[in-house]
């Protein structure tokens, strides 16, 4: 079994930095232009990246844990599996059926973007309950992606909706969320877990949108208990 841990908008692999300690046989990946390569635009292309990965580097009985945009490539390579991927489950943390983002911040980033501005400290707030030294290395990884990496992948999420492709996802399914996550709320998980054929939920008290690496022994502990639960 191989754990493969996919990132949220405008990080890096980085933030798995806790998971990957922990769990052995991992691996966390880098979206292309995050910051190396072209930056990729739709989910649909990206998932595609992911299944050629996948395929190219002979991955077995794979464990796809995503966050934010990570679930929703995650969820979307699931509705979407060739018979040459073999996925055993999914870990979807911060997720939803949509990811709509606030059109002022889209806006903002925009503006951003087309002033040549670097990115602004009040873009990596919602890192503030991570422990140093994660804290300031993720900071740092966002950063040097830049704004423009961070405007791509929050369009992605805008995009993104897979309400109706739900039930076509097949494998076990851990829905993890924070109580405090107001990106991603609790109705988002409790959807996802209402409408996906073999889901389960864990709801992390004080956790926010990053709670993975806010908390990451509950985290771990609440995957590998999953995990044990896997043929």
């Amino acid at each position: 079994m191989t754990l493969l841990f996919l990132h949220g908008s405008g990080c890096t692999h980085v933030v798995w930095q806790h998971q990957q300690q922990f769990f052995e046989h991992s691996l966390a990946i880098d979206y292309p232009g995050h910051p190396e390569g072209q930056t990729l635009t739709n989910v649909d292309v990206l998932t595609q990246w992911l299944a050629d990965y996948i395929v190219l580097h002979q991955l077995d009985d794979v464990v796809l844990v995503g966050h934010s945009l990570g679930s929703a490539i995650a969820m979307q390579l699931a509705i979407s599996a060739k018979a040459k991927i073999q996925l055993k489950a999914l870990v979807l943390i911060g997720a939803g059926a949509r990811l709509k983002v606030m059109p002022q911040l889209l806006q903002s980033l925009s503006t951003l973007v087309e002033s040549a501005l670097p990115l602004p400290d009040y873009l990596l707030v919602a890192n503030q309950n991570i422990a140093e030294p994660l804290q300031s290395q993720i900071n740092t990884s966002i950063i040097n992606n830049g704004v423009n990496v961070m405007l791509t992948d929050f369009t992605m999420c805008d995009q993104f909706d897979v309400i109706e492709q739900l039930p076509q996802i097949d494998v076990p399914t851990l829905i993890i969320v924070g109580d405090a996550d107001q990106m991603t709320p609790i109705k988002y998980a409790t959807f996802l877990q209402q409408h996906i054929p073999n889901a389960q939920i864990a709801i992390i008290e004080k956790g926010t949108h990053m709670v993975f690496a806010e908390q990451p022994d509950t985290v771990n502990q609440c995957i590998e208990t999953f995990l044990n639960t896997l043929d």
